[in-house]
């Protein structure tokens, strides 16, 4: 995606979200999980149908037609509002950054960071939560950790924070110990 591209789905997503300059709440924290949920509900539902809403030989009337079919007829919030708008402008292909950005804001809002953990086989729930709160400490934030199983970890772990990897695997170790061979 081309970064003028971007910067539209951070506004688009900035203006549905509607949390810039708020204070946080517990009220506003569930209508943003509510406004975030619906939209993801949308997209899903939306999905199959993305060629009829994006490509452009189709006429903006036949995908309004699409979108009020996808949407229903008592569908009428936020969501359906916005997807619209995106119909009309014929930005409806950016949904899905979109939706990544609207979930990046809505975890800003409410001091959540998202992690991963890859390992060769499932952690033990006391790994998990010495993880969590690992990496609690370090960002000051709750802490929302996804476990991965991957092959390619043959033993130790690797935990990816947005586009921070910190590699605590065996071949990690053995790759440095290499390069401090070889400098020294």
């Amino acid at each position: 995606m081309d970064s003028g591209a971007k910067i539209l789905a951070k506004r688009y997503a900035r203006a549905y979200m509607a949390l810039d300059a708020k204070a946080h709440g517990a009220e506003l924290e569930t209508e943003a999980g509510r406004k975030l949920e619906s939209l993801r509900r949308l997209f899903e539902a939306a999905r199959p149908h993305m060629k009829a809403l994006t490509h452009p030989a189709v006429n903006s009337e036949v995908r309004q037609l699409v979108l009020a079919k996808i949407l229903g007829a008592g569908n009428t919030g936020p969501a359906a509002a916005f997807a619209d708008l995106l119909v009309r402008k014929g930005r409806f292909g950016l949904l899905d950054d979109i939706m990544q950005e609207c979930l990046r804001i809505n975890d800003n809002f409410c001091g959540v960071v998202r992690a991963e953990v890859y390992s060769r086989f499932p952690l033990s729930e006391g790994e998990v939560k010495r993880i969590q709160k690992m990496i609690g400490c370090v960002t000051g934030k709750k802490v929302n950790l996804r476990q991965v199983l991957a092959e390619r970890v043959v033993g130790g772990f690797e935990i990816k924070i947005g586009d921070t990897l910190i590699d605590a695997t065996v071949r990690g170790r053995l790759d440095a110990m290499r390069a401090g061979l070889l400098k020294g």
